[in-house]
C-alpha cells in the first residue's frame, strides 16, 4: 500500500505500542499514528531491560489505514524506533526487515526531520543507516 516510509523515534528511553497509543490519545489524536514500533528492550521503564524485546516489532496503526505521524505526509508508512539518542543493532535490523517487506525504495525513505525542520527526530542519520543496512 505504501511506497514511502518516514522514520521516527519515540524521544523516550522506553515505550511500546500500547504506551505510544496512550501518549497520542492524551494529545487528542485518534490513537497511535505509527504503523510500526520497534522496541529497544525497555517497554515500561528505562531501568528494566528485557533482551528478547530488543528489536521486537509491534503494530501500531494497521497498514491498511492512513498514518498520523507526519503532518502533510501521512500517506506514508510511519515507523518509530523506541529511543532518544541511542538505538540498538537489533532495532536497525528490524527496521531493515520492515523496509524490505514493504519493498520501499531506498530513495523513498526519509527521516521525520526532512519534513519538519524544528524536529531532530529520528535522532540518527537515516541516510547513513540506509547505506550501512541497505547498501545504497
Amino acid at each position: 500500500m505504501f511506497d514511502t516510509a518516514i522514520i521516527h523515534c519515540s524521544d523516550s528511553e522506553f515505550g511500546n505500542a500500547l504506551l505510544i497509543n496512550e501518549w497520542h490519545l492524551a494529545r487528542g489524536w485518534a490513537g497511535c499514528g505509527y504503523h510500526y514500533i520497534i522496541l529497544n528492550g525497555h517497554p515500561h521503564t528505562s531501568k528494566m531491560y528485557i533482551p528478547f524485546l530488543d528489536g521486537q516489532v509491534e503494530t501500531g496503526r494497521p497498514c491498511d489505514k492512513r498514518g498520523a505521524h507526519c503532518k502533510g505526509h501521512n500517506d506514508t508508512l510511519g515507523i518509530c524506533l523506541i529511543g532518544k539518542h541511542s538505538f540498538s543493532s537489533m532495532q536497525f535490523m528490524a527496521l531493515e526487515e520492515i523496509i524490505k517487506a514493504h519493498a520501499i525504495s531506498t530513495k523513498k525513505i526519509y527521516p521525520h526531520n526532512a519534513f519538519n525542520k524544528h524536529k531532530t527526530c529520528p535522532n540518527f542519520d537515516v541516510y547513513e543507516w540506509i547505506e550501512e543496512y541497505l547498501g545504497t
